[in-house]
């Protein structure tokens, strides 16, 4: 099926994985059932416009075990799955979003419809225009980006390994986005004072993330604070030592060092 076709079956629906499951059209919140069930559309959306052979999904599905009605089962998560995607198609009809493949199930959606997918464009958007200097453009787009999350991704998807890979992937990302969003408001100058605000709750709660330390290092020497920068850097090397035993890395150290000397720091934030 072509892209544009694919379009077209799915421009009322709105796929949201960044949280508890959720389906929406133009005409509200779609009802998806029971947790299995819910599962089962889940693990589609971890490969949307695949194919998800009927194995992998009752391995999702039934963790512990299949029924011995497996097929019955599964046939009827996916049937009433299409029902809620396609409620205008007949009984019969050939089912265009949710369909069965000789080797499994497919979810036809566009990957602007899933949430997840319009996160990493957003960020891949917001760091493309920091780079180009157009920072309070770039602030703008990672904002969008960061509103997109409402929790743990694949939430119904337990210990699922591939989902729980892919759940890292997007929290490492959603990691990326912080700091390039701080980023960008430190080289905007808009607010300083609640950059640092903003920084020093994500740095005390993740102080391994050395970036996250190095941007409220430099916002705080901004706003003349450049005590509280030293004690930050201490708090991180203690951390890193303590956790994994090793040291700042490099820019850190650098940063350090030029606050100790009094050297002027200034908006350096894109020497990282």
């Amino acid at each position: 099926m072509s892209a544009n076709v694919t379009a077209q079956l799915s421009d009322e629906l709105a796929f949201n994985i960044l949280g508890p499951l959720a389906v929406s059209s133009t005409a509200g919140p779609l009802l998806l059932g029971p947790a299995r069930q819910r599962a089962v559309l889940s693990a589609l959306l971890l490969a949307p416009n695949q194919v998800v052979g009927a194995e992998r999904l009752t391995e999702v599905v039934w963790p512990t075990g299949p029924p011995g009605n497996v097929s019955a089962g599964l046939h009827s998560y996916v049937s009433n799955l299409r029902r809620q995607l396609e409620p205008h198609c007949p009984p019969r009809g050939r089912n265009r979003i949710l369909r069965r493949e000789p080797h499994g199930y497919l979810l036809a959606v566009e990957g602007e419809r899933v949430d997840a997918c319009r996160f990493e464009y957003l960020l891949r958007h917001g760091r493309r225009l920091l780079r180009e200097g157009r920072f309070e453009e770039a602030s703008s787009a990672l904002e969008a980006s960061l509103s997109l999350w409402r929790g743990a991704p694949y939430a119904e998807l337990g210990d699922y390994e591939p989902a729980v890979r892919e759940a890292a992937r997007l929290e490492e990302l959603r990691f990326l986005t912080w700091e390039a969003l701080w980023e960008a408001e430190l080289c905007w100058g808009r607010d300083n004072v609640n950059v640092v605000a903003e920084l020093a709750a994500l740095s005390a709660k993740y102080p391994q993330r050395e970036r996250l330390g190095w941007l409220l290092m430099i916002a705080l020497c901004e706003v003349g604070r450049e005590a509280e920068a030293v004690r930050v850097y201490h708090r991180i090397r203690r951390a890193l030592a303590q956790e994994l035993g090793v040291d700042p890395g490099r820019e850190l150290r650098l940063l350090f060092t030029r606050i100790i000397r009094a050297e002027s720091v200034g908006r350096t934030c894109l020497e990282y």
